[in-house]
């Protein structure tokens, strides 16, 4: 009994450890992905704000080698049962690559926007993963209240866009159609930024005026080219959310500081209290 006694807390400690290793080593290994895959959104971006006039181009030919040479890289780096998903990025994303220069301008939006949801609904995925291995359950409700409202905001804006396209086609209501995306954006951008920091509201502010003027003016007033640029803009100001987002909740220095906060916020006497 005496040696049981001995050996049983020894044990212990080196199952204990040997758990704690797996899951930092996931935890590490989910970090690492979300940070290529941040990378690699960022890369489909530039390619698309920067080529879309000149697909053909040497340079527009290089970006996509590279996208092509990175999601190579993700796929050999993935565990096991990470395979299949990862092979389905590639396959869509060098699908996407092969078509673009072909396309219109519209087609190429469209395809462009399949591809980087297609991305995103991916790092979500491996993002939930990691909250999960932290165990803090306050912080992965945090991520998908963020993460539902940025995401409905996202679609309304791609259905902003592609009423701006249907205007530049001369497609019939299709003024209508933009003012009715424009006031349904408003809300989103409002829900948005209520969970956001200062330095996004702002941006949201100086976005929503834009807005303003959409919704007040008539068809015609504004060139298509400037409502083209408005969804631009507002997709830079998203994929800088998103990314803040995920900075922040694979920090773990950061989320602790964020923890402390609130805890200290929940200890504070209340005025009623202190009076």
């Amino acid at each position: 009994m005496s040696l049981l006694r001995a050996i049983t807390p020894t044990w212990l400690v080196q199952l204990s450890k040997s758990v704690s290793s797996t899951k930092e080593t996931r935890r590490e290994h989910y970090r690492s992905q979300i940070n290529s895959l941040r990378s690699l959104l960022w890369m489909l971006h530039e390619h698309n704000t920067r080529y879309v006039r000149c697909p053909q181009s040497p340079q527009a030919s290089k970006a996509r080698d590279e996208i092509r040479e990175f999601c190579e890289e993700l796929q050999t780096s993935c565990n096991n049962p990470q395979r299949p998903l990862f092979r389905v990025l590639s396959a869509r994303m060098e699908q996407a690559l092969s078509s673009l220069p072909s396309q219109s301008k519209a087609g190429w939006y469209a395809i462009h926007h399949r591809t980087s949801d297609h991305l995103i609904y991916i790092i979500d995925e491996i993002a939930r993963s990691y909250i999960a291995e932290s165990k803090h359950d306050a912080m992965y409700e945090e991520y998908q209240a963020f993460w539902q409202t940025w995401i409905d905001t996202k679609e309304s804006q791609l259905r902003f866009e592609q009423a701006t396209m249907r205007l530049i086609e001369g497609k019939t209501a299709a003024w209508q159609s933009v003012n009715l995306q424009s006031r349904i954006l408003q809300k989103r951008l409002y829900q948005l930024s209520l969970i956001s920091s200062a330095e996004a509201s702002l941006a949201f502010d100086r976005i929503d005026s834009r807005f303003d003027s959409v919704i007040g003016s008539e068809n015609g007033d504004i060139p298509a080219s400037s409502l083209v640029k408005i969804s631009q803009d507002l997709s830079v100001v998203l994929l800088h959310l998103f990314d803040r987002e995920l900075t922040i909740r694979t920090d773990d220095a950061l989320v602790e500081k964020m923890h402390e906060a609130k805890n200290t916020m929940h200890t504070l006497p209340s005025p009623r209290q202190t009076a």
